[in-house]
């Protein structure tokens, strides 16, 4: 349940049913909870127990750059982009424009319609932790990318618009690996979830 490069908080956290015949439903989140700069993938599992759920989230939940397999995970990208202001003191980056782009990899479990069943308001807790810690891997990204906004502006001038780019892009990258950083301790911190209640069963 970690990430690459992410912000911006989620307030979802209820889960939802899309009902596919008369007695299951898939339980699941609503994509339309989220902006368009957030993919989500759904895998799927199966299962009238909690063991079974267990065994397969723990078999098909999605892997990590590590190849360790988690319930959730979120990936985010940010790119940037900048003009270039000339002064007598030499060439400097202008205002800087930042992309963001999030993956998010979640479970659904086609279940029971009944929303009273103990197994069901179980599964419907810890999705909703799981996409709380999961939006926090999110907000990482975007507080990234304000970061890299905020600093690239301030570089000092450089003799070239070469040697200005190359020190923003330099600068950049050093952000993106604190905040990656910052997601490893988060999930060290919070034991991927699990002191947020992302935790099945």
């Amino acid at each position: 349940m970690r990430r690459v490069w992410l912000s911006m908080t989620v307030g979802l956290l209820s889960a939802c049913m899309n009902v596919t015949e008369s007695r299951h439903v898939s339980w699941a989140l609503p994509q339309s909870m989220y902006p368009n700069d957030t993919q989500v993938r759904w895998y799927d599992v199966e299962g009238d127990s909690e063991q079974v759920l267990r065994t397969n989230l723990d078999a098909l939940g999605p892997e990590d750059s590590k190849g360790d397999r988690h319930d959730a995970y979120t990936s985010w990208y940010v790119t940037w982009r900048f003009p270039f202001s000339r002064t007598d003191e030499g060439c400097s980056t202008g205002p800087v424009t930042t992309d963001v782009r999030v993956v998010m990899t979640l479970p659904r479990w086609r279940g029971p319609a009944d929303e009273k069943l103990p197994l069901v308001q179980k599964w419907r807790r810890y999705l909703d932790s799981l996409v709380e810690h999961e939006s926090g891997h999110r907000d990482t990204g975007f507080r990234a990318a304000t970061e890299i906004t905020d600093t690239l502006p301030g570089l000092p001038a450089q003799p070239t618009c070469e040697e200005a780019e190359a020190r923003a892009n330099e600068a950049a990258r050093a952000v993106l690996e604190r905040f990656r950083a910052h997601d490893v301790n988060y999930d060290d911190e919070t034991h991927h979830g699990a002191t947020q209640g992302a935790v099945f069963p």
